[in-house]
């Protein structure tokens, strides 16, 4: 735990050093920037420019119809690239080729067809763009309000390696309600003091207070042992950062492919991470899906 903690400080500390470092600004003779504004930072390529348009376009969509989902999907496969991939921020493994990403969404629209989203930032460098958005879905009657970020790598404006980056613990409020298993549940209770303001998962608001920051990083450490999490993509603009980190960690019992974003901004860090595999193990996992997909009920633990 003290060696996680050790490398989250030298990572937070590079992350926020570097946070203004990069002053590049967006490109002429992209539509869609004169919609997002400052939303965007970074250099955009016509390559950049028409994933942004396509992925804002698919967020607004709608899907409450069987012919509306499926315009959707079709709209969400053309961001990808024949061969491209996509993967969660947590223990699953990626999807492999267009058809497969269309299924994957179909069957979520399936179960949730009110999902959408709007954009909060979107940071480009080169054929690299991370792009935060605030996501909802009605799951079970209740409204579920959760951040994310897809982290893409383009070629030709189409998707060939994404990454979403969101708490997929949040899908299972409504269903597990009291029993949701929550790996921050009471961190932010008594954070009384001033400082460098964070977010992340399990917290509905930023944590101005450093001995909770700390504390926030010891959960998640304790959460996982054996951790190998090395640098992959980054994006800086004039304000923004984005820096990814991949690789495996330990956790219930088994070995996982986990990464995370730390976004930094003006007076704010924020973290996105998937607590799902952190909580729940294979089998507990496979059983939660099953009864949001179909509505079965999950047997007795």
């Amino acid at each position: 735990m003290k060696r996680f903690l050790g490398a989250a400080a030298l990572v937070l500390g590079a992350t926020l050093a570097e946070s203004g470092t990069a002053m590049a600004g967006t490109s002429a003779g992209c539509g869609v920037l004169d919609q997002l504004g400052d939303r965007v930072e970074g250099a955009v390529s016509p390559s950049a420019c028409t994933f942004i348009t396509r992925q804002t376009e698919f967020g607004a969509m709608r899907s409450d119809t069987p012919e509306e989902r499926e315009a959707r999907v079709r709209s969400y496969g053309r961001i990808f690239a024949a061969d491209g991939t996509l993967a969660e921020s947590g223990s699953a493994p990626p999807v492999r080729g267009r058809t497969n990403i269309e299924g994957n969404l179909r069957t979520l629209l399936g179960a949730f067809p009110t999902f959408r989203f709007t954009p909060v930032k979107i940071v480009v460098s080169g054929e690299t763009v991370f792009y935060e958005a605030a996501n909802e879905a009605v799951i079970r009657g209740e409204l579920v309000r959760y951040p994310a970020v897809y982290r893409v790598v383009l070629k030709d404006g189409e998707v060939t390696q994404g990454r979403r980056y969101h708490d997929r613990t949040e899908w299972f409020r409504p269903i597990e309600r009291d029993d949701l298993r929550e790996l921050f549940a009471g961190v932010a209770d008594d954070c009384p003091r001033k400082g460098p303001a964070f977010t992340g998962p399990g917290l509905t608001a930023p944590v101005t207070d450093p001995a909770c920051h700390a504390a926030y990083l010891g959960r998640l450490a304790g959460a996982m042992t054996d951790v190998r999490l090395k640098p992959d993509q980054a994006a800086a603009g004039p304000r923004t950062r984005f820096q990814e980190y991949r690789g495996t960690v330990r956790a219930k019992g088994r070995t996982i492919d986990f990464g995370m974003i730390v976004g930094t901004g003006p007076g704010l860090v924020r973290y996105y991470f998937d607590t799902l595999p952190l909580n729940y193990d294979d089998a507990e996992t496979a059983a939660l899906f099953t009864e949001l997909l179909t509505g079965a009920a999950r047997p007795a633990r």
